[in-house]
């Protein structure tokens, strides 16, 4: 695994499709609360309100699962014995270096979504930040967590 660039299994596009449809139903139920309002008590504003707002609710979904291919294809990641490496974007492409003897803490994340496709997201935690892979096996996760902090531990004490 280690200085190879890696992409995140496929079951994360899964993952993101499920937060693009609850986002979208979110958003949705807050316009139909408002257009519930406006219908109710004649109130044009919150009327005209509530259409924008499940109006925009269709178009963030529409959006958000027309990119999930594109971020799955360009989400990559590489670990070092230097650094590591994480590369996102679709349209800006996006490249975040974390040396490694910057590297504090590593803790593995899990919600309700990524349990139900059994991955885990790792939080690389340094003095100023936080970065996120957003979702491995749990195996690959506690492989790559017991390596940074090897490869972490072992970069301060050459310091």
């Amino acid at each position: 695994m280690e200085n190879e660039t890696e992409q995140l299994p496929r079951q994360i596009t899964h993952v993101w499709q499920l937060t693009a449809v609850v986002t979208a139903i979110i958003i949705g139920a807050i316009g139909g609360g408002s257009l519930a309002i406006g219908l109710s008590n004649s109130l044009s504003f919150f009327t005209v309100c509530g259409w924008l707002i499940i109006g925009s609710a269709l178009v963030i979904l529409i959006a958000m699962l027309a990119l999930v291919p594109y971020r799955w294809r360009f989400w990559t990641y590489r670990i070092s014995d230097r650094d590591v490496e994480l590369h996102k974007g679709y349209f800006f492409r996006k490249q975040i270096v974390i040396p490694i003897a910057r590297v504090q803490n590593v803790t593995l994340d899990q919600g309700p979504f990524l349990r139900w496709q059994k991955l885990q997201e790792i939080a690389i935690v340094t003095a100023a930040t936080s970065h996120k892979i957003d979702g491995v096996s749990p195996e690959t996760a506690e492989q790559l967590k017991e390596l940074i902090m090897k490869l972490a531990k072992e970069a301060r004490n050459d310091l």
